[in-house]
């Protein structure tokens, strides 16, 4: 039987994620003898390697790092007619394959659905909604819609344009090369479930500076001197546990938040 979907989980260093990643994706209304599992490590040092065992029908390792380039690596070996590309801390619900598989048949060259936040209280669901409405709206915009923490593309387009390339912002740069090749959509059903750890990381402020530099370095827009010297953020950078802090101009103004909203809704 041919294989219909490949789905590529990058990986470095993640044991405390990746259980719960593969264990989602195993667990598909979508026939699993159609789909293939295929971990892209980038020699790890935890059990991130020995847990993908348990469940990944292949795990590659690579001595090169980059979250482009793990995807890229695993996309050597996939066998299906579509590629999933899921962040080793993301998990998706039962149905996402058959979901995505259907819009995929119809032509689409590229696709992301709308995501949840993995957390509790009307602040984190403020996000998501916000979030959500914005890559929806930009999508039917026919602006940049896909990103990186789950996105499907045709192994033919994603051969086509030569994969993900060596970009701070990767997902937006591929983006940008798939709407020449025709119609992405960002799906406003909420299919997949992410982790918060970068903004418990960078702190709400922090984590929109993160992405605005990125964005603004990826496209060559910072060529004064005395600018480029205030650039903090200049490359992408891996988020772990052991590195998360919690920042009050960040995740816990989001805590006031929920408590605010709570209070203001009558919850407490």
């Amino acid at each position: 039987m041919p294989m219909e979907i490949s789905v590529i989980v990058p990986t470095l260093n993640e044991e405390n994620y990746i259980e719960g990643c593969l264990k989602s994706i195993s667990g598909q209304t979508f026939p699993r003898d159609k789909y293939e599992i295929i971990v892209s490590d980038s020699a790890s040092t935890d059990r991130t390697v020995e847990i993908a065992n348990k469940y990944a029908d292949l795990v590659v390792v690579t001595e090169k790092r980059g979250i482009w380039w793990g995807r890229n690596y695993g996309a050597e070996y996939a066998r299906g007619r579509f590629l999933v590309f899921i962040d080793a801390d993301t998990q998706i619900k039962s149905d996402y394959l058959e979901t995505v598989y259907k819009y995929m048949e119809k032509g689409v060259v590229g696709l992301t659905t709308g995501f949840e936040l993995d957390g509790a209280g009307p602040g984190i669901r403020l996000i998501e909604y916000f979030s959500d409405g914005y890559w929806w709206l930009n999508s039917k915009m026919g602006n940049g819609s896909l990103i990186g923490i789950n996105l499907c593309v045709p192994r033919h387009i994603f051969t086509k344009v030569g994969g993900f390339k060596e970009f701070a912002l990767e997902d937006a740069a591929f983006d940008r090369e798939l709407r020449n090749e025709g119609e992405t959509l960002f799906l406003l059903q909420r299919k997949v479930v992410a982790s918060t750890r970068r903004l418990e990381a960078y702190g709400m402020i922090g984590l929109c500076r993160y992405y605005i530099e990125l964005g603004l370095v990826d496209g060559g827009k910072i060529r004064n001197s005395h600018l480029r010297k205030l650039i903090k953020y200049r490359n992408y950078a891996p988020v772990r546990l052991s590195e998360i802090r919690r920042r009050s101009s960040g995740f816990e103004s989001i805590e006031m938040l929920s408590r605010c909203l709570n209070k203001w809704k009558g919850w407490d």
